[in-house]
């Protein structure tokens, strides 16, 4: 239950004794209370308060001119006039001054002041739902505005019903209405027909779609989503955030490069080059070392022993367990079927959590020592 804080001003004391109890009763209001409009403002400045119930008739400043005085000090607050007076012209000028509502003191307390408690929900639920809207639509204003990413809406027909300042930017419109505009104004033909029937497809079956596109030398990727109308039952238009994808394409196709190179490389060579795993497991071998070891088929996940003797897996399994107890790499000479070779071990490290991932492996062997 959320809790309703009211300061009640009146200078009948007796009055502002009945009218707290009644108020309080229920046990979702609090009230404080003060017997004049210059002691209100001055706590109105010491604690946030939900609405206001002032009497009109009082000395020095009457209710509308204290409504009046808190507006001016820029204090919105749900203000009811609770009097006894009963002129049409103190009600219609009430109502004028920003009060939310005017009720009349009478002769039956418990309906009164079950009226009273009535509109003091109603005035302060109004209020908190206007405060809700108010941050709502701020952050919602803030999220699409600040963006680098292109937000708008369009009907069916590729109308455009809204567009951030990002995609009027993008689109060179900054000076003019973007609700002139439909979306084959401003694209090709073959690019609104792609884009017409991606946005009919969102509406019929009122489920998203991602599309990936690519304009003059730039890359895109959008999501395209629906906007229902709850009352209607019906989804009506389509919401799209476009993000541009340029940079990450542009990586790609250097990594992809990259890896072209390193694949041409590492099988151009005439040595052996592979890395296996901490329990000695081969990932990888290029075509040099397959042909070394007469393997045809499948050999990731196998081990080391499973193509060597004994004595030679032995050696490997320790060279190997010295790089992970000291993550470095370390070199060795070793002879094998009457030929000598050169073999390094490199530890390739996780940097995140500075462990060994696996161990490349570079055997080589020297010309000098063919026989």
């Amino acid at each position: 239950m959320t809790i309703i804080n009211i300061l009640l001003v009146d200078d009948q004391e007796e009055l502002l004794d009945i009218t707290r109890i009644f108020l309080e009763k229920g046990g979702d209001i609090l009230v404080d209370t003060c017997t004049s409009a210059m002691s209100a403002i001055d706590m109105l400045k010491g604690k946030k308060y939900d609405a206001i119930v002032s009497d009109y008739e009082m000395p020095q400043m009457d209710g509308i001119e204290f409504l009046r005085t808190i507006k001016r000090q820029g204090l919105e607050k749900p203000f009811i006039i609770f009097t006894g007076r009963s002129r049409e012209d103190v009600v219609i000028e009430a109502l004028n001054s920003g009060a939310d509502f005017y009720l009349q003191k009478g002769t039956e307390p418990k309906v009164q002041f079950a009226e009273l408690r009535n509109m003091i929900h109603q005035a302060v639920m109004r209020k908190r739902i206007e405060e809700a809207l108010i941050q709502s639509e701020t952050n919602y204003k803030t999220l699409v505005e600040c963006t680098q990413d292109s937000i708008y809406m369009v009907d069916k027909h590729g109308k455009y019903l809204f567009m951030n300042s990002h995609h009027k930017k993008r689109l060179d419109i900054n000076d003019k209405r973007y609700q002139d505009f439909y979306y084959e104004d401003l694209h090709t033909e073959s690019e609104t027909d792609h884009f017409l029937t991606l946005i009919r497809t969102v509406i019929e079956t009122s489920k998203p779609q991602h599309d990936e596109y690519q304009k003059g030398d730039r890359w895109f990727v959008r999501t395209i989503s629906p906007v229902r109308n709850e009352i209607l039952g019906l989804t009506i238009a389509a919401t799209v955030i476009s993000t541009e994808i340029t940079h990450t394409r542009t990586l790609e196709k250097t990594v992809n490069t990259l890896e072209e190179y390193y694949r041409i490389l590492v099988e151009s060579m005439q040595d052996s080059m592979y890395a296996v795993d901490k329990e000695c497991r081969y990932r990888f071998m290029n075509s040099h070392h397959q042909k070394r070891l007469g393997i045809t088929g499948d050999y990731i996940g196998s081990w080391y022993g499973d193509h060597h003797d004994e004595k030679a897996t032995s050696r490997f399994i320790s060279h190997i367990q010295d790089v992970l107890k000291n993550k470095k790499p370390i070199c060795e000479r070793y002879s094998e079927n009457n030929r000598t070779f050169v073999r390094t071990y490199s530890p390739v490290m996780d940097k995140e959590h500075k462990e060994i991932e696996e161990i490349v492996v570079i055997s080589i062997e020297p010309k000098e020592c063919e026989v």
